[in-house]
């Protein structure tokens, strides 16, 4: 469930672009005033602020907020104010141009969105980029973890609830003997299956898994030796296809430590989530992290970017 609050009396589009402009006007930003408006729009209503605002005043809305704004603030509002697809096309491309460090991205585009909503966000990337999805990601990995990534951004899984018991107890088997053959194997069968099988198949194989060896496949893939990062690709597609909700909770609890705070990979989960399944994704952080999502972040964060994210996140 979504975790933004929206008036029950919302200004009319052009209302509230006029209140964007006065907040912009004067010997500085009222990014107060900019916050109230827009963290508390649907998508819907932000793209009518935005048709609105560039029909009004003949410049991009997007482009303004990008002048206003800085920081951490800026780069939040930039994707927010976007069309949801969009945002994730553009935070996709992002990730393809360090696509050895970025990967987690390019995987939950891949798996924490449905076959029909991926599809979406690849049509919204090669509106924008004038190129695939897929090809940008080829270009930028090699080896392994290309052949993983192009296959997990490539797939347009069944989308049902109807498992095969048997299919999953013989690839639980494909999975044992790719981990047991280590990183370096060539796993073709092992990628076949995490890039084209439901998430209710690729469940019934992990419990398969887990049944037969006593662990899961993440923490058997934990021990595998890995020095191009593959490994790690690997165990974040299995969480991220096992339990959305739980591989997200990690991502803010991992972006929120005690080392320093991670306001890039905390303010793309918010801002990508808000409007779909934040909601469960706080219950599970509040499980796993005994402390409330908003009360963490409240903690981790300052000034206008609390403000924005906290918003976001509701209560």
């Amino acid at each position: 469930m979504a975790t933004i609050t929206v008036p029950q009396v919302v200004p009319s589009p052009v209302e509230d672009a006029e209140a964007l402009m006065k907040a912009f006007q004067g010997w500085g930003t009222d990014e107060q005033a900019v916050i109230y408006i827009l963290a508390h729009r649907d998508a819907a209503q932000r793209k009518l602020i935005r048709l609105a605002y560039e029909e009004k005043y003949d410049e991009r809305l997007t482009d303004r907020l990008e002048s206003e704004l800085s920081g951490d603030l800026q780069t939040a509002m930039g994707y927010w104010v976007l069309d949801p697809t969009e945002r994730q096309a553009v935070i996709a491309n992002a990730a393809t141009k360090c696509i050895d460090e970025e990967y987690p991205v390019i995987v939950e585009i891949a798996c924490a969105n449905s076959p029909a909503e991926l599809l979406e966000v690849k049509r919204a990337y090669h509106a924008i980029y004038k190129r695939s999805l897929e090809e940008d990601v080829a270009a930028g990995a090699t080896g392994n973890l290309r052949n993983l990534l192009v296959a997990l951004v490539s797939a347009y899984r069944y989308d049902g609830d109807e498992v095969n018991g048997g299919l999953a107890r013989s690839e639980a088997k494909i999975i044992q003997a790719d981990v047991k053959n280590g990183v370096t194997a060539d796993h073709g069968e092992l990628i076949r299956v995490l890039g084209t099988r439901s998430r209710a198949q690729l469940g019934a194989t992990f419990n398969c898994f887990r049944d037969e060896h006593g662990t899961t496949v993440t923490k058997a893939l934990l021990h595998a030796p890995d020095t191009t990062g593959y490994a790690r690709a690997l165990r974040t597609a299995a969480r991220c296809i096992a339990d959305t909700d739980k591989y997200f909770a990690k991502v803010l609890r991992n972006a929120m430590h005690k080392s320093g705070t991670d306001e890039e990979s905390l303010l793309r989960v918010v801002v990508m989530r808000a409007e779909k399944d934040l909601r469960g994704i706080k219950d599970e952080f509040h499980k796993r992290a005994s402390v409330a999502l908003e009360q963490a972040i409240a903690k981790e964060t300052s000034g206008d970017f609390k403000t924005f994210i906290t918003a976001l996140v509701g209560t």
